[in-house]
């Protein structure tokens, strides 16, 4: 009997857990209803996309994308608008003036003349080279030992060094990070930064404890990604992934520094989720993917888990 009601608990959580994950995508998914500035700024970056492969695809001598620049002119106009021009936006005027450029672009006068009309408004910010395509031939020759020694050398680290994490080092793994490839370049993963002691603390005890060893880190990096650029069946983990990728490299930015680090699985109980959005100012429509505990290493070798890695996959 006591099974039966362990394993109904279990179920019951696994469904509660399942309707909170369902309310919250249809909520923020950038699929349903709402005008937000994320959502605009995914449809915007998900039709500027589209339009850089169709101008990749140089074998091809048919018209194309004139749907999609008429809607990106539209999503423009209406986007700064609103909030004005910025960076993203930047690019998808850029994207279209290099579209416009294509021999096999769209032949109708009157999505041209729109969208020439909308440049002409910005032409300050119109810059041959931005954006479009550009070429890509075979890298030059690898360093492997080198590059595998970096890769090796990388260990969870538990304890650390007084000495903190400066902003030089936070820039460098930011670039490093903004080199993953992303679903359609939205680039969607976002890093928040905690270096108050009292914060981080509260942080952790709502992510089920330190376990004795997150106390020692001088910095707290949470990894989430932007589930209002994500949308549809197909891509309802789509944020999950991108930040798990985005989290991977920053972490190696941060390596490549030699600042050490380690990951703590973030815990996706609804209830702990809200409490840590409260704590951890998160957005609503951004989703946590992982913590990461940072600092220098401290002068003295330590021990860590030999965490031996199997070369599984084929």
């Amino acid at each position: 009997m006591k099974r039966i009601v362990k394993d109904f608990i279990k179920l019951w959580q696994l469904f509660a857990a399942f309707m909170s994950d369902f309310r919250y995508y249809v909520g923020n998914s950038v699929t349903f209803d709402g005008n937000t500035r994320d959502k605009t700024l995914a449809r915007i970056m998900l039709v500027m996309h589209a339009l850089e492969k169709g101008m990749s695809f140089t074998d091809s001598a048919r018209e194309f994308g004139g749907d999609k620049a008429k809607a990106l002119a539209r999503l423009l106009r209406k986007y700064i608008g609103q909030y004005g021009v910025d960076d993203t936006s930047i690019v998808a005027l850029n994207v279209l003036s290099e579209y416009l450029k294509n021999e096999h672009s769209t032949k109708n006068e009157a999505i041209r003349e729109s969208i020439k009309a909308l440049l002409a408004e910005h032409s300050a910010h119109i810059h041959a080279g931005m954006a479009g395509t550009k070429s890509v031939a075979e890298p030059p020759a690898f360093d492997k030992n080198a590059l595998e020694q970096f890769f090796s050398s990388r260990s969870s680290v538990r304890y650390f060094s007084d000495a903190p994490v400066s902003d030089e080092e936070l820039r460098w793994a930011l670039h490093i990070a903004s080199l993953t490839p992303t679903a359609c370049n939205r680039q969607t993963s976002r890093v928040h930064v905690y270096r108050d002691r009292e914060q981080m603390q509260a942080i952790i005890n709502n992510q089920l404890g330190n376990q004795n060893w997150c106390d020692n880190a001088r910095t707290l990096f949470v990894i989430t990604a932007n589930q209002s650029y994500f949308g549809g069946v197909f891509e309802r983990s789509q944020a999950l992934i991108d930040g798990g990728l985005y989290a991977m490299n920053f972490m190696h930015g941060l390596h490549m520094n030699h600042v050490a680090t380690c990951f703590k699985m973030y815990a996706r109980k609804p209830s702990i989720d809200r409490e840590f959005r409260r704590l951890a100012s998160i957005p609503e429509n951004e989703v946590p993917v992982v913590l990461i505990l940072a600092g220098h290493y401290k002068k003295a070798s330590i021990q860590s888990p030999k965490s031996v890695r199997i070369p599984l996959g084929i």
